[in-house]
């Protein structure tokens, strides 16, 4: 015989067809096991695991040396990071030893003393190494986990920090700053004359007696107030900033005057309208000049010509929009305190 001395026959029944017949209804156990989602499916496979090992170390039962593939259901243990499952297979790895020589007198009949002690120390050291590996790669995991959660926390900061920088805190619209990083942006540009640049100030009439009349938490609140109305109105590529105290600047780009003017009009229009229970029931009003960046023109000229324009709607009687080199107009009227 080539592969073995017993008969060919029983060699192939008792080897090869009767064990991988066991295999494979053991299989098919483990997977209907599985699909259904029964409790306790991690430790039912790896007790599967182990009945295969089992089947093969039966089979094989003329190598004693088999009985060391024990070790692979410990082994498979790891994948789960769990002590309980590295247990698991620890304890019936130790328990199938005994099960598995009393099934086969061949293995008991080739098994040494030395080798069974050799067996069941491979079987422990196999499983406190496994475990080491778990809490080696727990703490890894943990480690990972806590910088990960302090780069989240800096870059939190640094985005806070950077919105400090940027943002007015009273109003929640960009700072002095930001409006000028901005307008330099859109003169770095090529031929930003081309781009419909608008830059209109906007700025509230008589806010001076508001806080000498009412106080300057009430200033704040009708800051606040015109800075909402603005945001209501503007779109989400508009830059809307305050300039500073009650003044408040707006850029905007590839938009019509006319449609500019007419956000502009509806924020006018909408804070006039409001009455303040904290100004005892009156109004307020803001005044707007506007100028569009013309071919040649400075960023110096598109701000001081916005600004000119809005001394305009002061001038000739507050509460209106003013665009240079438009007719001026007469919108509203002026609320005296």
């Amino acid at each position: 015989m080539i592969f073995t001395t017993h008969d060919m026959l029983l060699f192939a029944m008792h080897v090869l067809v009767f064990p991988v017949a066991k295999m494979i209804g053991v299989i098919v156990l483990l997977e209907w096991y599985v699909r259904k989602q029964y409790r306790y499916a991690d430790y039912v496979l790896l007790a599967g695991v182990n009945v295969l090992i089992g089947v093969i170390i039966l089979a094989l039962y003329e190598l004693p040396m088999v009985l060391y593939i024990l070790i692979i259901p410990i082994l498979i243990s790891l994948y789960y990071y769990r002590i309980k499952i590295i247990v698991f297979a620890l304890v019936q790895a130790l328990i199938s030893v005994p099960v598995l020589i009393s099934a086969s007198s061949g293995l008991r009949a080739s098994l040494t003393l030395s080798n069974m002690s050799l067996l069941i120390a491979l079987l422990l050291c196999t499983a406190l190494i496994i475990n080491n590996l778990r809490v080696r790669g727990f703490n890894l995991v943990q480690d990972l986990l806590a910088a990960t959660r302090e780069m989240q926390e800096l870059q939190t900061k640094n985005v806070l920090m950077e919105k400090m920088n940027r943002i007015d805190p009273a109003t929640e619209l960009y700072n002095h700053k930001s409006f000028h990083e901005h307008l330099n942006g859109i003169f770095s540009l090529d031929n930003p004359a081309g781009l419909d640049v608008h830059l209109a100030i906007i700025d509230i009439d008589s806010f001076k007696q508001v806080n000498d009349t009412f106080g300057h938490s009430v200033g704040d609140a009708i800051i606040a107030f015109v800075a909402g109305q603005m945001k209501a109105f503007l779109e989400s590529n508009d830059f809307a900033s305050r300039y500073g105290g009650e003044e408040f600047a707006v850029l905007t780009v590839e938009k019509p005057t006319d449609k500019f003017y007419g956000q502009l009009e509806r924020i006018r229009q909408s804070i006039q309208e409001k009455a303040h229970p904290e100004l005892q029931g009156r109004h307020i009003s803001v005044s707007i000049g506007v100028q569009k960046l013309l071919p040649g023109m400075t960023k110096e000229e598109l701000f001081n010509n916005a600004d000119a324009a809005l001394y305009t709607a002061k001038k000739n009687g507050k509460n209106r929009t003013i665009i240079a080199g438009y007719p001026e107009d007469a919108h509203g009227v002026e609320r005296n305190f």
